[in-house]
Formats: structure tokens, C-alpha cells, sequence
């Protein structure tokens, strides 16, 4: 059963938080007075469901744009179930159509995935579907979109967790979503500490009161560059 409830971050932020339990990461969502965004599009299609029903109960829009921070399942296999527009790196897109194009190849492999975890198994029970698709538009340079009275500022950023890593900012708020950014690389763990301080440098230099990240509660600025 997923979390019920949104928690407010700022007055334009908010996330859906993560779940231990089904390796669930927090969703973000941002909302102005034209439009709403949400950060990341969850691990399935269950997990989309119980993130837009606690929007409801805060009577809360759909997103109208889903913004990826990276590639992994987690964060992008609930993509086919999402409101509106889906944005992403190029290089999100690449690792994904790989992904069709295994399960098109290799009719064993959503079986293997599925059982590769027991938390993939917990998110999957019960005959959730498994289904990957891309984003719908790529993000190719830093942009900043325009929500009405709030904007949210989509930044490429170096990450030692993978190669494909956007930030999220709302400058309004001084908040920034990251992802899971400053994490080594999966599965091996490795650190590239180079990448790390290339990201470390990038959020000392924003105007930032509050980093969430992935699968955490919300840091203050100070705590978080502490941590890394």
C-alpha cells in the first residue's frame, strides 16, 4: 500500500514520498498557475496511480509535464501511465529503447526483472504490467519552463550515479529536485569523485533552501553538502 498523502515543501512544492518497502523514490511536483510538474514518473504503473490519487485528495492537478532525472526503473517505468508530457535527456531515451528493445528480443525478461528484487517483486505483485517506454521530448540544453507565477529550471548535471542526470530547480521555492545524483554508480557502488564535486560545486552555487533528493527525506542546502 502506498503512501496517502503529499508533504508540502515550499508554497509551489511539494513530493510524494519514497517507500522503502517497494524501493519507491520521491515524486516531485511543482505547481504553478498555469501548470503542473512532476519530478521523475515512478517505479509503475501502481506507483503513478497512488502519487495522483493523494493529488486528488489535496485537490491538486494532474502534471501537465513529467521531467526525468535519470534512466532507472524506479524513476522511469511509470512512464506509460503518466498525464501529459514526458521529457527527458537524449541519453534517458537511449538506455530505455534499449530496454524495449531487450523485452521485444527476450521474451524471458520482464520474468527476470520482476524476480530480480524483492522489491521490484512487492512493486509488481498482484500482475502489475511491465511496460517501458521513452520520453516524448528530449532536453537537449538547460531550459526554463514557465508553470505561471513559478518556474522550474531543468539543468543537465554531472552525477556519478549515471551519465544522464537532470536537476530540477524552482527558484521561487529554493528548492531543487536532484534525483539520485550523488550516488555511485549502480550495481558496482564505485564513486567518481570527480563527478561528485562537479555536482557538489553546482548546488553550493545555486540559491537553494531545500535538496531532495531520491530516496531520502528533504535536506537543508547546509546538511546535504555536509552529507556528500
Amino acid at each position: 500500500m502506498g503512501y496517502s498523502h503529499m508533504q508540502k515543501i515550499g508554497e509551489h512544492t511539494w513530493i510524494y514520498p519514497c517507500d522503502a518497502v517497494k524501493d519507491r523514490p520521491n515524486l516531485g511536483y511543482i505547481k504553478g498557475l498555469d501548470m503542473a510538474l512532476a519530478v521523475d514518473a515512478g517505479h509503475s504503473s501502481s506507483h503513478v496511480m497512488d502519487f495522483y490519487d493523494a493529488l486528488e485528495k489535496e485537490m491538486l492537478p494532474l502534471p501537465d509535464i513529467t521531467v526525468i532525472t535519470h534512466w532507472h526503473w524506479d524513476h522511469t517505468f511509470g512512464m506509460h501511465a503518466v498525464h501529459g508530457k514526458t521529457m527527458a535527456r537524449p541519453e534517458t531515451n537511449t538506455h530505455l529503447e534499449r530496454i524495449q528493445q531487450e523485452m521485444q528480443d527476450d521474451q524471458g525478461y520482464a520474468k527476470r526483472f520482476i524476480n530480480s528484487d524483492v522489491c521490484i517483486r512487492r512493486e509488481y505483485a498482484g500482475g502489475v504490467p511491465l511496460k517501458v517506454v521513452s520520453a516524448q521530448e528530449e532536453v537537449t540544453e538547460n531550459i526554463c519552463i514557465d508553470l505561471g507565477g513559478v518556474h522550474a529550471e531543468i539543468c543537465y548535471a554531472e552525477s556519478p550515479h549515471t551519465e544522464d542526470a537532470l536537476l530540477i530547480y524552482v527558484p521561487e521555492d529554493k528548492v531543487v529536485y536532484i534525483g539520485d545524483a550523488q550516488l555511485g554508480e549502480f550495481p558496482s557502488w564505485r564513486m567518481d569523485f570527480r563527478r561528485l564535486e562537479a555536482l557538489e560545486q553546482q548546488i553550493r552555487e545555486m540559491d537553494v533552501r531545500t535538496v531532495i533528493d531520491g530516496h531520502w527525506k528533504p535536506y537543508s542546502k547546509r546538511a546535504f553538502l555536509a552529507e556528500l
